[in-house]
């Protein structure tokens, strides 16, 4: 089983996705038949975002993948150079400010750490492997387009539909930005960090875990659109530089 996972990385998506999503409805289900106040937007997302992390980190483990997908020590210049993308996470705090109790930040930020972990796995790590084969172009494209779809999802647990619409715009983009992050450091680490650095914003201005009721204005969901496509433009202007410093460099060796 395990071979055969490790042989096929689309089959091994699909079997962490379903299987840790059916972990998450059945914890959720047992907790509410003690109390059926409970919901996943309120009280419990925490709790399913860390068995989602939990369950995808494992698995990888298991299947003996984690330093293939990038689970592996990144340099302080693969952290540095992504400063700049620091502004998409720090123009979301000026405008939302702060609106979480103290003591509702410990949760939250498990929330953001969970939610950071597991879909850098599955997206940027599971599924960017099985794709690699068919190109780069692909693998860009086609997990980056699953990782918006997945958030429309959230429109079924009592999300906003014009946020969630606006939501799979920029984790599309953002997705592509992502994977070249990964792809450009080698490491996953780079993007797990700056994913989690963006939802822990997030959560703690709006006191959710990333599933809003709450309306947004369309000027303010149409900028950090806008936000992830300068971006994706700077993830893919590097990604280029380090292949042609790649290219050059293996011309060079080849003329000694």
């Amino acid at each position: 089983m395990r071979n055969f996972l490790y042989r096929h990385g689309l089959v091994l998506f699909l079997v962490v996705m379903f299987g840790r999503g059916i972990l998450g409805m059945l914890t959720v289900k047992g907790l509410q038949v003690f109390n059926p106040a409970l919901t996943i937007q309120k009280d419990l997302g925490w709790l399913v975002m860390l068995l989602y992390a939990v369950c995808a980190f494992l698995a990888v483990k298991w299947v003996k993948v984690d330093k293939e997908i990038g689970l592996i020590k990144a340099t302080v210049k693969d952290y540095f150079v992504w400063l700049p993308a620091l502004a998409i996470p720090f123009t979301l705090a000026l405008h939302l400010g702060f609106h979480s109790t103290w003591s509702h930040v410990p949760l939250l930020m498990i929330a953001a750490i969970g939610v950071a972990v597991n879909e850098e796995i599955l997206f940027r790590g599971i599924l960017l492997r099985a794709m690699l084969p068919f190109g780069k172009a692909v693998a860009i494209i086609v997990p980056s387009l699953l990782f918006g779809v997945a958030h429309l999802g959230n429109i079924l647990v009592g999300g906003d539909v014009i946020f969630s619409l606006f939501q799979f715009a920029w984790t599309f983009i953002a997705g592509m930005a992502l994977t070249a992050m990964r792809l450009q450091s080698k490491s996953l680490l780079p993007a797990i960090g700056f994913h989690f650095i963006l939802d822990a914003v997030e959560y703690a201005a709006t006191g959710e875990y990333g599933v809003h009721s709450t309306n947004f204005s369309l000027g303010w969901l149409s900028i950090f659109v806008l936000l992830n496509l300068l971006f994706l433009v700077y993830a893919l202007y590097l990604l280029k530089k380090k292949n042609n410093s790649v290219n050059v460099g293996m011309v060079a060796f080849t003329a000694k």
